[in-house]
């Protein structure tokens, strides 16, 4: 997989293992699906990893892209979701079903809004199956995805956005935890631009996402990723632009080489 993650900067997206302290992260035992150990996570003396954690709507990606390219880091986002189909052996959109946060999820949720009226949505029968056969490859989907972060991190040099990585990485040596976030009102707005959305509209669908994020962490990992301790810098957007977050964020690379 070297070659899928190793090219510079940010490309525009249409989204034995090593021992940890944080004991809730949780890991799947060894499947038919990954027989391989899992990479350490840990990068290069001489690299560095960032990972975002995101509001939806608070422009975590739109800053991920920015330190990527002003610090010709590799931008990883979607690509995640393309490398864990192609060890499926499924298309994308199918793995984009059970990512953290997807365009595939926004996709799902867009076509019930605009078929809805008023707006009224059975998300329980529209985002969670439960049979057997479902539970089964999100287990798939799972491993794989933390298989495919913990082998970008250990590449080094990379922006990690989401995808339980604050987490996978807790502790890491050289590794660089960022939470982003905004004041409701704000993410509002943006997401009503982004996805041509009227105002109830665009608020429903980050009450969706915002639960569907959560749920995912607490599922797989214990925990909401809302604890301030989890991160090294938490930065408002409703208070930064996004090239100012990112200036914060690249002032701070530096000393990442000294995180052990």
């Amino acid at each position: 997989m070297v070659s899928l993650f190793r090219s510079k900067g940010p490309a525009k997206e249409q989204q034995s293992p090593r021992k940890q302290s944080n004991k809730e992260t949780r890991h799947l035992p060894e499947t038919t699906w990954n027989q391989e150990p899992m990479p350490s996570g840990i990068p290069p003396a001489n690299m560095v990893v960032v990972t975002i954690s995101r509001q939806f709507g608070s422009g975590g990606s739109d800053i991920a892209r920015l330190i990527a390219a002003k610090s010709e880091l590799n931008y990883v986002d979607h690509k995640i979701i393309a490398e864990v189909a192609k060890r499926l052996g499924v298309d994308t959109q199918e793995a984009a079903r059970q990512d953290e946060q997807t365009v595939g999820m926004v996709g799902h949720i867009m076509t019930a809004i605009q078929s809805s009226t008023p707006f009224t949505i059975n998300y329980n029968t529209l985002l969670n199956p439960g049979s057997a056969l479902a539970q089964s490859h999100e287990a798939a989907y799972l491993q794989i995805t933390q298989s495919v972060v913990l082998e970008v991190a250990t590449q080094g040099n990379a922006v990690i956005v989401g995808r339980g990585a604050q987490f996978l990485l807790h502790n890491a040596p050289r590794t660089l935890h960022i939470y982003i976030f905004a004041p409701l009102p704000y993410r509002i707005i943006n997401v009503m631009k982004e996805f041509n959305l009227d105002h109830e509209e665009a608020k429903a669908l980050i009450e969706q996402h915002d639960y569907e994020q959560s749920s995912y962490l607490r599922q797989h990992y214990g925990n909401d990723g809302q604890q301030p301790g989890l991160y090294h810098l938490l930065i408002n957007t409703g208070l930064f632009s996004f090239d100012a977050a990112a200036q914060l964020i690249l002032q701070a690379l530096p000393i990442t080489k000294e995180i052990s």
